[in-house]
């Protein structure tokens, strides 16, 4: 199936280092994608409107054309592998607000599409060596932090200027749109475990926690915990009540979602269940014939091991009986030297890992679609990332946030998406029914929900809505 559909040509003259031309086009092209707008990349002479992008020095005012500079730096930089310097960074007036551009010409002119490069393909992730211990980036060491802007993305305010300055020469915006909705709200749920009360669980909570007192709690504290817990193993297990429940909720709204399911586990944070499960195979049952999606969540060792994921993927699709688009990895443990070639050979459409493991916000600047880019190979790649805004664990574990605090955090990433025509991407994982373990997440994601439904959200599966906007 084509990349997008067909936009409305514009022309674009790029002229830059051989070494640096693919990555400026790319750049270029997910910055004029979102606008609707295809390039046709001309020679100069033949540029009369549209876009010019090369040295200062060639820069004019001429009518039509949209200037663009080049800061000879950028490609040198990117060669480099040295951690990118948030002191370095230009700041600019857009919007009423200022933007940091990474790259910027002596004049104080913001080097756009150098920038945007650096975001969307995670360069500046790359060469930061600062990991946690799943080998994930945290927020804290990373360039949205750095520059504060995690909850203002760069890459989407560089598009709104670009927008701005296509005006300007007489070239008509018209951005797409979500299935004719101005933006989209995509519920996701990663099913991490199938069921609560296993054996590691039943000792934790009766010999540990009532018996041992881990938690260091008042003894009617555990007495009543204790209680509570033995209600909830005689009665329906809370996780499996929570895939039936969001389900409902998604659907009161004429609403899809996308469920993410395991399919395989060799480390001792997988958990892995049996996709044959009599309940889990009538959960999906239910869920495709509503329309929703199902996606693969691959094991924790999968993000550079292609064959394991080979063999995850194939279970799940003989499970399911059709093909599978979407994929988050487990803990999003996500490589961007390996991850994205991995998940375009095996014909995954759509990617969501690219979120924040602790905090809420855009991790690659961006709250709207972009091809991910293989930067071993120096091209794109054919699938999509829509990225993950905000997770539950994220808001409520690490975050450490209440329920009025993760709902206003919801909402402000809502009014981002609306602002720029994007996707809040949210996930919930399947333990919010566990008032033991998650109080107040489920109702953190029907305001949520509600939320979107209420500001006229496309709510859908990811694959849809990426269906639905391209």
């Amino acid at each position: 199936m084509p990349l997008v559909s067909d936009g409305l040509p514009v022309s674009v003259c790029i002229e830059v280092d051989s070494g640096f031309e693919g990555p400026a086009r790319y750049a270029l092209r997910q910055l004029l994608i979102p606008l609707n707008f295809e390039p046709q990349w001309v020679e100069r002479s033949r540029l009369t409107q549209g876009i010019y992008y090369g040295t200062e020095s060639t820069r004019g005012d001429e009518p039509g054309i949209v200037n663009l500079a080049f800061d000879h730096e950028a490609p040198a930089y990117f060669s480099s592998g040295e951690a990118y310097d948030a002191q370095s960074a230009l700041w600019f007036e857009s919007g009423g607000g200022l933007i940091p551009a990474l790259f910027g010409t002596q004049g104080g002119t913001p080097d756009l599409v150098a920038s945007t490069f650096m975001w969307l393909t995670g360069w500046h992730e790359l060469v930061e060596p600062t990991r946690d211990e799943h080998g994930r980036q945290p927020y804290a060491a990373s360039l949205a932090a750095r520059l504060e802007v995690a909850l203002r993305p760069p890459v989407d305010d560089y598009r709104a200027e670009l927008a701005r300055k296509l005006r300007s020469a007489g070239i008509q915006v018209q951005p797409r749109k979500w299935s004719g909705r101005d933006w989209a709200f995509c519920p996701t749920h990663d099913v991490d475990y199938l069921r609560k009360w296993r054996p590691g669980i039943l000792y934790r909570e009766f010999v540990q926690n009532l018996l041992a007192n881990r938690r260091g709690v008042a003894f009617h504290e555990r007495r009543r915990r204790a209680l509570n817990a033995l209600r909830q193993v005689r009665g329906d297990d809370p996780y499996r009540t929570a895939i039936r429940r969001m389900h409902e909720e998604v659907k009161k709204r004429s609403g899809t979602a996308t469920y993410f399911l395991k399919a395989g586990g060799t480390d001792p944070r997988d958990v892995p269940y049996a996709l044959g499960n009599r309940f889990l195979q009538e959960r999906v049952a239910e869920l495709m014939a509503s329309g929703f999606e199902v996606g693969l969540h691959p094991s924790y060792r999968t993000p550079i091991d292609s064959e394991m994921m080979a063999t995850e993927l194939h279970r799940l699709r003989k499970a399911i009986g059709t093909d599978v688009k979407a994929v988050r990895q487990h803990y999003l443990r996500f490589d961007p030297m390996r991850t994205p070639a991995i998940h375009a050979s095996l014909g995954f459409q759509v990617d969501s890992t690219l979120g924040f493991a602790d905090h809420e916000g855009f991790r690659r600047g961006t709250c709207l679609p972009f091809q991910l880019y293989d930067l071993e190979a120096g091209e794109p790649l054919s699938i999509w990332e829509m990225p993950l805004a905000a997770m539950d664990s994220a808001l409520f574990n690490r975050r450490g946030l209440d329920v009025a605090s993760a709902v206003r955090a919801s909402k402000r990433l809502s009014a981002i998406c609306r602002r720029h025509g994007g996707v809040f991407v949210g996930l919930w994982h399947n333990i919010l029914g566990d008032d033991l373990e998650a109080p107040g997440w489920e109702r953190h994601f029907l305001l949520t929900l509600d939320h979107a439904a209420q500001h006229g959200a496309h709510i859908s599966a990811l694959s849809q809505a990426l269906a639905g906007w391209k």
